[in-house]
């Protein structure tokens, strides 16, 4: 990002900035680097399942040419590119680590460079082989990751999955919160890009006709942000109604907590039996981030509507607990 007349906007000599910066690091020097750009540069704002399908395409056709892959990435939706990227590089083998800056690179102060730096040292360690993101001096995996801070230079949490590794001037990896195992894959998968899948929370009052836009919208499946373990207002007859034409209709419906921390537990309360009734999928500690993804991608890889729910509960790559 560079100052402009209207704000902050990408700029485009982002690719030899960075391959100077990176020539005046003696720490980065016993390196070799590949610098790529995706042109034209996007604000992350405007990143979408076409962005993510784009990235994941790049990466595949680098796989027997790095031995790790840095992404630099704006903070806005950066979750949602970390989570999609590691269901689309499942069993590519490498690390491949996200970062970004709370404060642009190229302003005083920045935490870019701090930042890109531990990208790279956990990049070229062997021992991560998994989509993560790095940020405020810990690597955390890709798809557990949430921003809860525009200010914070810990701007990035993993509420439900331990820091993988952390790094001021030395990098200390903690292996046993590591992935181990995942989808076994030495190709690039399939992918159809003609998918559409929806993100919607609910909220009091909420009317049944918005749900039924969405769908409508969001054809090839909805998540819903529920209250708290995983609840919604039963009393509506028209909103349960609505939810049964949804599911009858075959569109998946994931239900995951609207808390930043927060496990869905359908079995709980009794305001969550007209969910069950209704079809809705469990998402349990799934972040709103990762079910999107995961969702967009079992949809985007052929996967049949008989068969979403068990998917959506077996995890890919390490992002939900069983």
């Amino acid at each position: 990002m560079a100052a402009g007349p209207g704000g902050f906007a990408p700029t485009g000599r982002l690719v030899e900035e960075i391959g100077s910066w990176i020539s005046r690091r003696e720490q980065l020097r016993g390196n070799e680097f590949r610098i790529e750009c995706i042109e034209p540069l996007i604000d992350s704002a405007a990143a979408a399942p076409a962005t993510w399908f784009d990235l994941a395409d790049r990466l595949w056709s680098l796989q027997d040419l790095v031995d790790g892959v840095v992404i630099l990435h704006g903070t806005d939706t950066l979750a949602y590119t970390s989570s999609a990227l590691s269901f689309l590089m499942a069993g590519f083998d490498r690390p491949i680590v996200l970062t970004g800056a709370q404060i642009p690179f190229s302003q005083l102060g920045s935490d870019g460079e701090a930042n890109t730096i531990g990208a790279i040292a956990c990049a070229v360690d062997p021992r991560i082989r998994e989509v993560c993101v790095f940020f405020g001096a810990r690597l955390m995996r890709g798809n557990r990751v949430r921003k809860w801070s525009t200010d914070s230079a810990d701007g990035f949490l993993s509420p439900h999955w331990p820091v993988l590794a952390t790094f001021n001037g030395r990098l200390n990896v903690e292996t046993a919160a590591l992935l181990d195992g995942g989808v076994s894959r030495a190709r690039q998968p399939h992918i159809g890009s003609d998918v559409s899948v929806g993100l919607v929370k609910m909220y009091p009052g909420m009317s049944a006709e918005l749900l039924a836009a969405a769908a409508s919208a969001h054809p090839d499946g909805l998540v819903l942000e529920l209250y708290g373990r995983g609840t919604a207002d039963c009393s509506k007859p028209a909103l349960r109604a609505a939810l049964g034409h949804i599911t009858s209709d075959g569109t998946p419906v994931v239900g995951v907590s609207q808390c930043f921390s927060g496990t869905v537990d359908f079995d709980f309360y009794d305001a969550s039996r007209m969910l069950v009734d209704q079809g809705v999928i469990s998402g349990r500690d799934l972040t709103s981030e990762a079910a999107l993804t995961k969702l967009t991608y079992l949809r985007s890889v052929g996967t049949s509507r008989d068969r979403i729910a068990d998917d959506l509960r077996r995890p890919i790559a390490g992002e939900l607990s069983l």
